[in-house]
């Protein structure tokens, strides 16, 4: 599998600590996931997606674990429909944040100011 355009490669050492994490996941018949290897790594979860063979090797485990063969993964695409799910979730966000503000506004023009006398 190639590297995709864009993507800083991640260290000898890294990768070195993300195979080594991959063997006591398995080893330790924990939950086969990016998290969980990033974790026991003790790398972020964005450097270990960037391990590209470590994460085809993490698909492949889990695949050999249930039984299938590992479904093949287009980075790019992949990487397009994270980015475009994202920018769905920031769209949702400001448009509940505008109501929200409209809705203050409002709220603050029905108050009856109290005179002090």
């Amino acid at each position: 599998m190639g590297k995709s355009v864009g993507m800083k490669p991640v260290s000898a050492e890294t990768e070195r600590r993300l195979r080594e994490a991959l063997t006591q996941l398995m080893a330790a018949d924990e939950r086969l996931s990016v998290a969980n290897l990033a974790r026991r790594a003790g790398v972020s979860r964005a450097t270990a997606n960037r391990a590209v063979a470590i994460r085809s090797e993490l698909r492949e485990a889990e695949a050999g674990r249930q039984g299938a063969a590992p479904a093949p993964v287009d980075n790019d695409e992949q990487s397009r429909a994270a980015s475009e799910n994202i920018l769905a979730q920031h769209a949702q966000l400001r448009a509940l944040l505008r109501g929200e503000e409209r809705r203050r506004n409002a709220d603050i023009g029905n108050v009856i100011p109290i005179l002090r006398r």
